[in-house]
This record gives structure tokens, sequence and C-alpha cells, in this order.
């Protein structure tokens, strides 16, 4: 089985309104991060998409930062519709 990649537009949105709702939150990096009981860097390496997240660390966070995590889904949801679509990349036969 093949795992995904962090590093994928999605994934990009993902951390994006994570970060959009922790300074919405009014919360530093380290704030957030003392209130998950973890250090500054966690949350930095969440950020900047060079950690993986499964859903409950996501509706951890969401709450966190006083989001509900259906209304947190809706709006990534959002942004996931609205940006552009790009095809994918198919292999030649024999390459």
């Amino acid at each position: 089985m093949r795992r995904a990649s962090i590093h994928t537009p999605e994934h990009a949105l993902l951390v994006a309104l994570l970060r959009d709702r922790r300074l919405e939150a009014g919360l530093t990096q380290q704030e957030a991060a003392a209130r998950l009981g973890r250090p500054q860097s966690y949350v930095s390496s969440i950020e900047t998409g060079d950690r993986g997240l499964d859903l409950f660390q996501v509706r951890e966070l969401a709450a966190l930062y006083g989001s509900d995590f259906l209304a947190f889904a809706a709006d990534l949801e959002q942004r996931l519709a609205s940006k552009p679509v790009r095809p994918l990349k198919r292999r030649k036969p024999g390459a």
C-alpha cells in the first residue's frame, strides 16, 4: 500500500487552515503547544507541513482553536473545492 505524501497542495491547505484558526484564536505556537503538552516545535512542524496529521490530531487542534470539528471540516472542504483541479499525470506504457 502506498503512503500518502504530506507534500501535496491539499495538505498545504489543511495546515494553512489550522494556522489561520490558531491566529484567529489569538494563540502563539508556544501557547498552543503548551496547551497540548507539547514543545513549540510540534506546532511549527505541523504548520510548515513537515508533520503528518491523523484525523484525531486535526480534531484536537480544531477544538483547541475554538472550532467545532464539523465546521472546521466544512471550511476545509470549501477551500479544497475552490482550488484549481490539477490533472493526474499518467505514465506512458513501457515507461
